[in-house]
């Protein structure tokens, strides 16, 4: 058993299977194309005995192939088949030929299969899938599938600020974020996220004046962000009984809310059985044009009379004092998620 390292002033590459083994690591087989509606090697038929491969470039296990004008390509005669033939045009590397070269194979009912003997055999990429009709020794032009792989690009790193211009098909990653490039712009895809929510402490309020819930009050927040969404649950258990407060209820964010729309969350109220046991559901909201650092409303249905409409389900901001008296005990828990601005 012997180990060899290289490149190295002292061990260069002295094979072609050194350099196949090392280059075919530093990008994917295929052809050099940002896009596969390009003409890059694209194979087309005419209903004649042979197919024209257009111009471009690949990259076959390490090596480089170059075609820069149409290429004609024989096709196979099916004249003595019964059946239909799928065919495949392929570029073949070959190492003991020294050469990449497109080539035709024939097929059966289905198309043929590559060969892939990195190193010192032989190794193929498709350009495009042929049916022969039987009998037949042409292609009809609408015979002829797309079967090219692209290259494609190593993933980028980049910062907002500073982005490099946008090639359709490359990943770029910015911190935790990930996006994909059209061409045009760059399309956000995911976030790396952290699968733990963090844990803040919300500052509950009515109008510009801070709650005090009691010493004995627990008053938990957790956020989640992903991508630009972020998941936010709060629970508050009351320690004591606050004063009866005008303004209706409002609790601080984690992050920053959109300044577009309103976000609504859900919101549970249950009593302590010596306050009466009551319980409640309703929606918890921003109101981004008052502020996006807070949820400013907290709504519940209640029945009410309202002009005449003696019963009918209406809803109410919760205070500290209305619909109900928020007392030692109580629980409130909102939960939900926003668009982050």
């Amino acid at each position: 058993m012997a180990i060899t390292s290289y490149p190295f002033s002292s061990s260069p590459l002295t094979t072609e299977a050194q350099w196949a083994l090392t280059a075919s690591r530093w990008g994917n087989d295929g052809v050099h194309t940002d896009d596969l509606t390009s003409t890059t090697l694209k194979v087309t038929a005419n209903g004649t005995s042979t197919l024209s491969i257009a111009a471009g470039s690949a990259f076959v296990n390490g090596a480089t192939f170059e075609n820069d004008a149409a290429y004609s390509l024989a096709v196979t005669s099916n004249s003595g088949g019964s059946s239909a033939r799928k065919d495949l045009v392929v570029l073949r590397y070959d190492a003991s030929a020294d050469s990449i070269v497109p080539a035709y194979k024939t097929g059966g009912a289905s198309a043929p299969g590559l060969t892939n003997s990195p190193g010192t055999g032989v190794v193929e990429i498709p350009l495009a899938e042929c049916t022969v009709a039987a009998g037949a020794s042409v292609v009809a032009s609408g015979s002829v599938v797309d079967r090219r792989w692209g290259v494609g690009r190593p993933v980028a790193y980049g910062t907002p600020g500073a982005r490099r211009p946008s090639r359709k098909g490359q990943v770029l990653v910015e911190g935790n974020d990930v996006y994909l490039g059209d061409g045009v712009g760059w399309n956000f895809l995911a976030t790396a996220a952290d699968p733990t929510y963090r844990a803040y402490t919300p500052t509950w309020s009515a109008g510009s004046t801070t709650i005090n819930w009691g010493s004995g009050s627990s008053n938990l927040g957790r956020y989640q962000v992903i991508g630009k969404t972020c998941f936010l649950k709060i629970q508050l258990q009351v320690g004591g009984n606050p004063p009866g407060y005008t303004d209706p209820i409002g609790v601080s964010l984690p992050l920053a809310c959109q300044n577009k729309v309103r976000e609504l969350f859900h919101f549970s109220f249950s009593q302590a059985s010596a306050n009466g046991g009551l319980s409640a559901l309703g929606t918890a909201m921003t109101y981004p044009t008052e502020s996006t650092s807070k949820i400013a409303r907290i709504r519940v249905p209640v029945s009410e009379s309202a002009s005449g409409l003696s019963g009918d389900i209406n809803s109410r901001n919760v205070l500290t004092n209305s619909p109900f008296n928020i007392r030692t005990g109580d629980i409130l828990t909102i939960t939900g998620n926003y668009e982050l601005a």
